[in-house]
């Protein structure tokens, strides 16, 4: 079974039935769990769910170096990305495992930097 980072956008596809979660180990950002209970009037509750759901990845020194290499050189050649997308993407650069978003346009610029994006 291959692992999956799975981002916000994919995940709310998911929870409106336009998407099915695949069938693999799966990882989501902090960041994506905030992102994704944080409108919600039963956060603590579905923050559970996910909790048991997926594995959750914390922002781990690695991840914060790895984000801040590439926004360095981001930035360098004038470029931005916004700070979640680019932790969100450093996680899954630093854990070696593809990302599942259908904001591919966002993170196309990581993927100089490792990252795989699933179809």
């Amino acid at each position: 079974m291959r692992n999956l980072l799975v981002d916000t956008d994919f995940l709310i596809d998911v929870e409106k039935g336009k998407e099915r979660l695949p069938r693999e180990q799966l990882f989501l950002s902090v960041l994506s769990l905030y992102e994704f209970i944080r409108g919600r009037k039963d956060y603590e509750d579905v923050k559970r769910i996910m909790e048991s759901s997926f594995v959750i990845v914390s922002l781990s020194n690695d991840i914060i170096l790895k984000a801040t290499e590439i926004y360095r050189d981001l930035r360098e050649k004038g470029e931005i990305l916004d700070e979640r997308d680019l932790l969100i993407g450093a996680s899954a650069i630093v854990l070696g495992i593809p990302i599942k978003t259908r904001n591919k346009k966002h993170y196309e610029k990581l993927k100089d930097y490792g990252l795989k994006v699933e179809d």
